[in-house]
């Protein structure tokens, strides 16, 4: 199977929502968030959050049966799905493991995909070009997966620009849908995952410029300890990939 095959199966779009909607009686319809907050940023805890029918995001295989995503996605939701695959077809997921500080969530389907390896981020240099790979806006793109490329910026720091907050600047376009989304280096392996995205329009009133494919992804030395303590089951695999991409790495 070839890389772009691997990667392209290993991805699918979560779809949540509350069940008193009725929409599991009902066929699932192209969710549109489009009018919610930052894309791709979780809410503060303490705002309150606006009624909204479905969620939408991105999730990606780390282990046979198991995927990783952004908890806001499926924050307060009373049902997961994962899907379409198999012509359409929509999967039940159960939450594992969450880590609402790092907005981090395991969900287990009945969906067999090819893992994608979790790098090591001291392997990882800034300028490395990397694609993006998710669902942005399927009520205004479509439900097919989208592909975007740009380059890791630079590490995101806290205002005193001493402490590392543990995300990536990242220039590949994304939008909301891609949250939870892997970010893949050259090789195929996940350095980190789609999270948050600056808010253009807030930010320009502020300060009268525009910044343009400014977003953020968690860096893989904080996804690697969270699936480490997660399922044996689970954790083996995770470190039988990691192995795997130092291996490659090292043959180079």
């Amino acid at each position: 199977m070839s890389f772009l095959r691997c990667v392209w199966l290993s991805a699918v779009m979560v779809l949540c929502g509350w069940a008193s909607t009725g929409a599991l009686a009902q066929p699932i319809p192209v969710p549109d968030n489009a009018a919610q907050g930052v894309p791709g940023a979780a809410p503060p805890s303490s705002s309150p959050r606006a009624p909204s029918a479905f969620q939408v995001g991105t999730a990606f295989a780390v282990a046979e049966g198991y995927w990783l995503s952004a908890w806001h996605v499926v924050e307060g939701k009373d049902f997961v799905l994962l899907g379409p695959i198999d012509r359409g077809r929509w999967v039940r997921a159960e939450v594992i493991k969450t880590d609402p500080r790092l907005d981090l969530v395991l969900l287990k389907a009945r969906i067999n995909r090819p893992p994608l390896p979790i790098a090591r981020w001291q392997d990882v240099p800034v300028g490395l070009e990397v694609s993006v790979i998710g669902f942005p806006q399927p009520r205004v793109q479509g439900l097919s997966k989208k592909i975007t490329q740009g380059i890791i910026n630079g590490n995101r720091s806290d205002r005193n620009e001493s402490i590392d907050t543990g995300y990536f600047q990242l220039s590949a376009e994304v939008a909301m849908g891609n949250s939870g989304g892997p970010v893949l280096a050259p090789d195929g392996s996940v350095v980190g995952m789609v999270q948050k995205k600056v808010n253009v329009q807030r930010v320009a009133e502020r300060t009268q410029d525009v910044l343009v494919n400014v977003s953020f992804a968690l860096k893989s030395a904080s996804t690697d300890p969270f699936l480490f303590c997660s399922p044996r089951s689970l954790s083996t695999s995770v470190k039988k990939s990691a192995r795997m991409v130092t291996a490659v790495r090292a043959s180079r």
